[in-house]
């Protein structure tokens, strides 16, 4: 009986909006490696708030992306992600504070702007130049650990950093997955400590694993086979709409 009220609450409208941001976020998560936050989290904020929406999405994304990593592990770098890693420790639980306490309606204007400013970065084409070393990978991880506390949105400065090596494609593919998977596990963990984590809203993610993951396998496909400017073009554009959409509705 407990179990049926619980689905209930789950089954509703807005759960087949969220149905769809989850399909979505798990095609470019899979394509690409990494973007599920900044696709599925600006969505969920939509209709179910920001703290919910990036709970929702972490617990989604890490237990559906965890299927990445054991093709990930062999290609991935210790000497970009140990540094990141130890940076997100810090900032994570100081990002998920601004979450919590913070007003949901600026929470969801700051997601959607993060959004929207990444991708237009993406879009210019902007790759860091700098110098690669521990403290850099270091900063980049203080930014991007803090962006992912307070939104769920902290991809694009540890993807930015890291794409722009001159490792081979498959390399750079499994440092973001390897650090977005611990990322979604250092920011579910000072969230779950706050007491925002419910049972309603470990049930939504289990249901949204289902498509998440069907996406993932179908986005991992594409990364064969389609054509990589005209993919990255259409994901970036589609961030656009979401960043745009989220933040001045």
């Amino acid at each position: 009986m407990i179990a049926l009220e619980y689905f209930d609450f789950i089954w509703t409208d807005k759960f087949a909006f969220a149905l769809a941001a989850a399909f979505l976020a798990g095609t470019v998560r899979g394509f690409s490696g990494f973007g599920a936050g900044l696709v599925m989290t600006p969505l969920l904020a939509l209709v179910y708030g920001p703290v919910d929406a990036v709970v929702i999405m972490m617990v989604t994304v890490l237990v559906g992306g965890m299927q990445m990593i054991p093709a990930a592990m062999p290609y991935a770098t210790k000497r970009d992600l140990v540094p990141i890693a130890i940076a997100c420790v810090f900032a994570t639980p100081v990002g998920t504070y601004v979450l919590v306490t913070g007003d949901p309606d600026s929470m969801r204007r700051f997601i959607g702007a993060f959004v929207l400013v990444s991708a237009l970065i993406m879009l210019m084409g902007w790759s860091y130049t700098g110098r690669r070393n521990m403290r850099v990978s270091f900063a980049a991880g203080i930014v991007s650990g803090f962006a992912n506390g307070a939104g769920g949105v902290g991809g694009p400065p540890v993807t930015l950093y890291l794409i722009s090596s001159n490792e081979p494609a498959v390399v750079k593919r499994a440092n973001i997955a390897m650090a977005s998977t611990l990322q979604a596990i250092l920011t579910v963990a000072p969230l779950a400590y706050s007491g925002v984590v419910s049972i309603e809203l470990l049930l939504r993610s289990a249901a949204l694993l289902i498509p998440f993951v069907a996406a993932l396998i179908i986005g991992g496909r594409l990364f064969s086979r389609a054509n990589d400017r005209i993919y990255r073009l259409f994901a970036l554009w589609l961030l656009v709409a979401i960043g745009v959409t989220v933040t001045f509705i």
